[in-house]
């Protein structure tokens, strides 16, 4: 079964990527890069920035160091998480230019029967009816009620525990609107920041991904999954501000933003 995987693979999303590089013989990894031009490369290089235009000064300024903060608080966490202990194919390719005409006709070329997404701009066109089988993304939120962007904060600062996790679905038209294969909601303790939250559904939907795609691999019937009937909420990218970040760390360090105790469960949907 041939995968692509569409990814900045940052340290929390190379949580998922190293396994599904570990289990599966046949991946080929697309990673953004800061450059026009589709390349086969041997190291992973560039990420996109996160900024927005409709962001203030201090916005984009004060979020690009707590976003950097974040990933590198993750990344010192998982140091053992690494990708080129395995064998894959890695392309750098800018995120810009996959809906593209150009980077639809690369990815066809591949021929791949599996696109999965964590971490990935929306795709667009007829780029979803590339792949032979379907195409899967990783959420880091529960649909509908946490669609988008930064949806694990949104719960976390919320204080909306029991909407706490993450979800794999099938990608369609519409942001983070397919059905459903499974959802992942992690261990929980008083003591967990965001970080831990990040790192702890990150391990399960890397369990889960590898358990769905063996399925979908060893089986003939594609599973169809649990719809999403509600349009719940779309988190856009802009509605994240610093005073919310500063919030959240003052809720913190006064200990008023305690997750509650609960065990880790995942709930799959594929029959």
């Amino acid at each position: 079964m041939k995968i692509i995987v569409i990814s900045q693979c940052t340290p929390r999303e190379k949580i998922i990527v190293q396994q599904i590089v570990k289990n599966f013989d046949n991946v080929t990894v697309l990673q953004s890069k800061k450059w026009t031009g589709i390349k086969l490369k041997k190291e992973n290089q560039g990420l996109s920035g996160k900024n927005s235009k409709s962001r203030s000064f201090l916005d984009q300024n004060g979020l690009r160091f707590f976003y950097k903060f974040h990933k590198e608080s993750i990344r010192l966490k998982t140091k053992h998480v690494k990708l080129e202990d395995h064998h894959f194919t890695k392309v750098s390719m800018p995120f810009s230019e996959i809906n593209s005409t150009s980077g639809q006709e690369f990815i066809e070329s591949l021929q791949p029967d599996i696109l999965f997404t964590c971490n990935a701009p929306i795709l667009r066109g007829r780029i979803l009816d590339i792949p032979k089988i379907a195409a899967i993304n990783a959420h880091y939120g529960i649909p509908p009620h946490y669609r988008g962007n930064d949806t694990l904060f949104w719960a976390y600062i919320k204080k909306d525990f029991e909407n706490l996790g993450g979800c794999l679905h099938y990608i369609t038209k519409g942001v983070d609107r397919g059905n459903i294969l499974a959802e992942v909601f992690p261990e929980l303790e008083p003591k967990d920041s965001l970080v831990h939250v990040d790192i702890k559904t990150s391990e399960l939907l890397a369990k889960a991904t590898v358990k769905i795609l063996k399925d979908i691999e060893n089986c003939d019937l594609i599973p169809k999954g649990k719809e999403q009937v509600e349009i719940g909420k779309n988190y856009k990218l802009s509605e994240k501000t610093l005073v919310h970040h500063l919030k959240y760390l003052a809720k913190v360090n006064l200990g008023v933003l305690k997750p509650l105790p609960r065990k880790e469960k995942t709930v799959f949907y594929l029959h």
